[in-house]
């Protein structure tokens, strides 16, 4: 067998090997699980399981077969080998799809792992009609040590600067830092919008994805995005939150899925 021949044999076996791992693991993901009842529960709720649908970063297309009308969009081409529904290679942040194209779209773990989120935001709000929905669910705060592994590296391995980072973890991780940490720029965020009505940005850090090695969980995430910020973002454009939340009772929040329903009156 020729060299060429061997090396794309290899390729094709460790890539589904992948496969079957990432698929075992999100199986067997308690908050994976709770997401998908959440995504069930939204469409019902919405009555929108049998319109026009759009799943933004759709993976290997585990939930095409959510609705009959399902679209999913992801960057890798690769993925097209996985779909019988309609599938499309595209950026999340410059969307191939006319405005008001959708009657709803959802995105699961993906907004952390985009370079540019709030341009993936107004896309998904752009292509949705205006009282459509959109629903979300995001790793957020992901920690900026974990592309670098220095959570699980030993200190004889990391220069200076890490190690002195390695030292703070234990109390970074800590719930208490977690929650006064997060309660102190969620009270910023309010009294920037506040002081200043009207749209707001997304505040977000970002981060060093690391492509090379996968040290833990959203070590390949490009931004650290907090839940209370992508709630602002929706509320400070009239989008209406379709669970109980609001300004304020979003000072609260935590990782749970967001859905509202798109005012199109502002961008």
């Amino acid at each position: 067998m020729a060299q060429s021949q061997t090396v794309e044999l290899s390729y094709e076996y460790l890539k589904q090997s992948r496969d079957g791992l990432i698929a075992d693991l999100y199986e067997s993901n308690t908050l994976w699980q709770r997401n998908i009842s959440a995504l069930s529960a939204w469409l019902d709720c919405c009555n929108i399981r049998e319109d026009r649908l759009l799943e933004v970063g759709c993976g290997s297309g585990r939930l095409q077969h959510m609705t009959p009308h399902y679209t999913g969009l992801d960057l890798d081409l690769k993925r097209a080998a996985y779909f019988h529904s309609r599938f499309l290679n595209a950026s999340a942040i410059e969307m191939p799809f006319a405005d008001n194209t959708f009657d709803g779209a959802w995105s699961i773990w993906v907004l952390e792992h985009i370079d540019k989120p709030e341009h993936m935001l107004a896309e998904m709000r752009r292509v949705v009609k205006p009282g459509g929905s959109v629903f979300l669910c995001v790793a957020y705060s992901v920690d900026s040590w974990i592309s670098q592994g220095l959570h699980k590296r030993t200190f004889s391995e990391l220069s200076l600067r890490q190690r002195l980072i390695k030292t703070t973890i234990p109390l970074r991780r800590t719930k208490a830092y977690k929650a006064i940490t997060r309660l102190a720029y969620r009270l910023l965020d309010l009294w920037r919008y506040e002081r200043q009505p009207g749209p707001t940005a997304l505040r977000y850090r970002k981060l060093v994805p690391n492509f090379e090695t996968y040290w833990d969980y959203d070590a390949d995430a490009c931004a650290s995005i907090d839940a209370y910020s992508v709630a602002l973002y929706f509320l400070s454009r009239g989008d209406q939150p379709l669970y109980s939340a609001g300004v304020v009772r979003s000072l609260l929040q935590q990782s749970q899925p967001q859905a509202f329903i798109i005012n199109k009156m502002v961008v």
